[in-house]
Protein backbone atom coordinates (compact mmCIF):
# COMPACT_ATOMS: atom_id res chain seq x y z
CA UNK A 1 0.00 0.00 0.00
CA UNK A 2 3.05 2.20 0.81
CA UNK A 3 4.36 2.37 -2.65
CA UNK A 4 0.40 2.88 -4.40
CA UNK A 5 0.29 5.76 -1.57
CA UNK A 6 3.58 7.15 -2.73
CA UNK A 7 2.88 6.54 -6.76
CA UNK A 8 -1.09 7.99 -6.40
CA UNK A 9 0.32 11.09 -4.53
CA UNK A 10 3.87 11.53 -4.55
CA UNK A 11 6.56 10.98 -1.98
CA UNK A 12 6.86 14.44 -0.55
CA UNK A 13 3.18 14.75 0.43
CA UNK A 14 2.88 10.61 1.77
CA UNK A 15 6.17 11.01 3.59
CA UNK A 16 5.20 14.30 5.32
CA UNK A 17 2.19 12.79 6.78
CA UNK A 18 3.52 9.49 7.47
CA UNK A 19 4.30 7.88 10.42
CA UNK A 20 4.57 3.96 11.98
CA UNK A 21 5.25 1.95 14.63
CA UNK A 22 5.42 -1.73 15.45
CA UNK A 23 4.45 -2.12 19.36
CA UNK A 24 2.05 -4.58 20.09
CA UNK A 25 -0.12 -1.77 21.70
CA UNK A 26 0.12 1.93 21.09
CA UNK A 27 -2.09 5.13 20.86
CA UNK A 28 -2.79 7.44 18.30
CA UNK A 29 -4.39 11.04 19.48
CA UNK A 30 -4.55 14.79 17.22
CA UNK A 31 -2.55 17.53 18.63
CA UNK A 32 -5.22 20.23 19.70
CA UNK A 33 -2.91 23.06 18.07
CA UNK A 34 -1.92 21.81 15.25
CA UNK A 35 -5.35 19.40 14.52
CA UNK A 36 -2.54 16.30 13.08
CA UNK A 37 -3.14 13.00 14.16
CA UNK A 38 0.10 11.40 15.57
CA UNK A 39 1.44 8.05 17.22
CA UNK A 40 2.06 8.70 20.68
CA UNK A 41 5.54 7.45 21.03
CA UNK A 42 6.70 5.34 24.03
CA UNK A 43 8.51 7.32 26.65
CA UNK A 44 5.04 9.86 26.94
CA UNK A 45 4.53 9.87 30.39
CA UNK A 46 1.09 10.54 30.42
CA UNK A 47 -1.78 9.36 27.89
CA UNK A 48 -5.29 10.39 28.49
CA UNK A 49 -6.95 7.48 26.66
CA UNK A 50 -10.38 8.79 26.40
CA UNK A 51 -8.55 11.49 23.83
CA UNK A 52 -7.34 8.58 21.83
CA UNK A 53 -7.47 5.49 19.42
CA UNK A 54 -5.99 2.62 20.68
CA UNK A 55 -3.94 0.05 18.42
CA UNK A 56 -3.74 -3.55 19.39
CA UNK A 57 -1.28 -4.70 17.48
CA UNK A 58 -1.29 -8.87 17.55
CA UNK A 59 1.27 -9.70 15.13
CA UNK A 60 3.59 -7.15 16.41
CA UNK A 61 4.03 -5.85 12.23
CA UNK A 62 4.61 -2.49 11.25
CA UNK A 63 1.50 -0.42 11.28
CA UNK A 64 1.13 2.75 9.04
CA UNK A 65 -0.75 6.11 9.99
CA UNK A 66 -1.22 9.06 8.24
CA UNK A 67 -2.46 11.93 9.26
CA UNK A 68 -5.09 12.97 6.91
CA UNK A 69 -6.81 16.15 8.71
CA UNK A 70 -4.55 19.22 8.52
CA UNK A 71 -1.89 17.33 6.46
CA UNK A 72 -2.32 15.25 3.94
CA UNK A 73 -5.71 16.56 2.28
CA UNK A 74 -5.17 19.89 3.02
CA UNK A 75 -5.63 23.43 0.14
CA UNK A 76 -1.65 22.91 -0.27
CA UNK A 77 -3.25 20.20 -2.02
CA UNK A 78 -6.15 21.32 -4.32
CA UNK A 79 -8.48 19.60 -1.26
CA UNK A 80 -11.23 22.10 0.56
CA UNK A 81 -13.91 19.08 1.45
CA UNK A 82 -14.25 17.21 4.40
CA UNK A 83 -12.08 14.73 5.46
CA UNK A 84 -11.54 12.24 8.35
CA UNK A 85 -8.96 12.40 11.13
CA UNK A 86 -6.76 9.65 9.86
CA UNK A 87 -6.39 6.40 8.26
CA UNK A 88 -3.93 3.42 9.16
CA UNK A 89 -3.40 0.27 7.76
CA UNK A 90 -0.86 -3.13 7.84
CA UNK A 91 -0.30 -5.24 5.25
CA UNK A 92 -4.26 -6.59 5.43
CA UNK A 93 -6.13 -3.69 6.71
CA UNK A 94 -7.01 -0.64 5.97
CA UNK A 95 -8.68 1.85 7.92
CA UNK A 96 -10.29 5.38 8.17
CA UNK A 97 -10.63 6.69 11.51
CA UNK A 98 -12.91 10.15 12.43
CA UNK A 99 -11.90 10.93 15.92
CA UNK A 100 -15.10 12.43 17.79
CA UNK A 101 -13.37 13.47 21.10
CA UNK A 102 -14.46 16.52 21.80
CA UNK A 103 -17.92 16.27 22.00
CA UNK A 104 -18.55 17.21 25.46
CA UNK A 105 -22.16 17.30 25.44
CA UNK A 106 -24.66 14.65 26.86
CA UNK A 107 -27.25 15.59 24.79
CA UNK A 108 -28.47 12.95 22.82
CA UNK A 109 -29.34 15.19 19.99
CA UNK A 110 -25.80 16.67 19.70
CA UNK A 111 -24.13 13.21 19.70
CA UNK A 112 -26.32 11.90 17.17
CA UNK A 113 -25.00 15.38 15.15
CA UNK A 114 -21.78 14.71 15.94
CA UNK A 115 -21.95 10.78 14.39
CA UNK A 116 -23.64 12.38 11.42
CA UNK A 117 -21.05 14.45 10.82
CA UNK A 118 -18.43 11.51 10.97
CA UNK A 119 -19.99 9.61 8.25
CA UNK A 120 -20.18 12.16 6.17
CA UNK A 121 -16.37 13.20 7.07
CA UNK A 122 -15.06 9.45 6.59
CA UNK A 123 -17.14 8.63 3.21
CA UNK A 124 -15.58 11.72 1.65
CA UNK A 125 -12.67 10.46 2.45
CA UNK A 126 -13.44 7.20 0.97
CA UNK A 127 -14.55 8.59 -1.95
CA UNK A 128 -11.35 10.96 -2.23
CA UNK A 129 -8.73 7.54 -1.91
CA UNK A 130 -11.61 5.60 -4.32
CA UNK A 131 -11.37 8.63 -6.71
CA UNK A 132 -7.83 8.94 -7.03
CA UNK A 133 -7.64 5.34 -7.88
CA UNK A 134 -6.53 3.90 -4.91
CA UNK A 135 -6.55 -0.62 -5.33
CA UNK A 136 -7.95 -1.72 -2.11
CA UNK A 137 -8.08 -5.13 -3.14
CA UNK A 138 -7.01 -7.64 -1.13
CA UNK A 139 -7.72 -5.26 2.05
CA UNK A 140 -9.89 -5.90 4.59
CA UNK A 141 -11.41 -2.01 4.81
CA UNK A 142 -13.36 -0.51 7.79
CA UNK A 143 -13.63 2.40 9.38
CA UNK A 144 -13.96 4.27 12.58
CA UNK A 145 -15.42 6.45 14.57
CA UNK A 146 -13.97 7.57 17.90
CA UNK A 147 -16.21 9.06 20.62
CA UNK A 148 -15.63 8.75 24.76
CA UNK A 149 -17.28 5.81 25.40
CA UNK A 150 -20.02 7.36 28.14
CA UNK A 151 -21.31 9.96 25.24
CA UNK A 152 -22.03 6.72 23.20
CA UNK A 153 -26.09 5.95 22.36
CA UNK A 154 -27.05 3.15 24.21
CA UNK A 155 -29.74 2.30 21.71
CA UNK A 156 -28.11 -1.00 19.64
CA UNK A 157 -30.77 -1.07 17.12
CA UNK A 158 -29.60 2.75 16.02
CA UNK A 159 -26.15 1.51 15.87
CA UNK A 160 -27.30 -1.44 13.90
CA UNK A 161 -29.25 1.08 11.63
CA UNK A 162 -25.81 3.02 11.02
CA UNK A 163 -23.43 0.31 10.16
CA UNK A 164 -26.15 -0.72 7.66
CA UNK A 165 -26.52 2.36 5.87
CA UNK A 166 -23.03 3.05 5.77
CA UNK A 167 -22.22 -0.34 4.71
CA UNK A 168 -24.88 -0.13 1.70
CA UNK A 169 -23.31 3.66 0.41
CA UNK A 170 -19.35 2.28 0.85
CA UNK A 171 -19.19 -1.16 1.25
CA UNK A 172 -17.12 -0.66 4.15
CA UNK A 173 -17.75 -1.73 7.66
CA UNK A 174 -18.09 1.38 10.20
CA UNK A 175 -17.68 0.73 13.98
CA UNK A 176 -18.12 3.05 16.91
CA UNK A 177 -15.18 2.03 19.45
CA UNK A 178 -11.79 3.13 20.29
CA UNK A 179 -9.86 0.42 20.00
CA UNK A 180 -8.48 -1.26 16.18
CA UNK A 181 -7.39 -4.58 16.25
CA UNK A 182 -4.59 -5.66 14.19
Amino acid sequence: MIKQLLNNFGEERTNACLSLDNRLEFYIAENRVTAQSYIIPAFEEYIDVEKCLMVKNTRGENIFHISIDACFLTQQYGYLGKKCDFIVFSNYKFCFVELKLNAQSKNKKRVKENLREARIQLGATINYFDDAGVDFSGYNLEAYIVMKNKLYPTDQASIKERRKKFFDEFEIDLFEKSEIEF
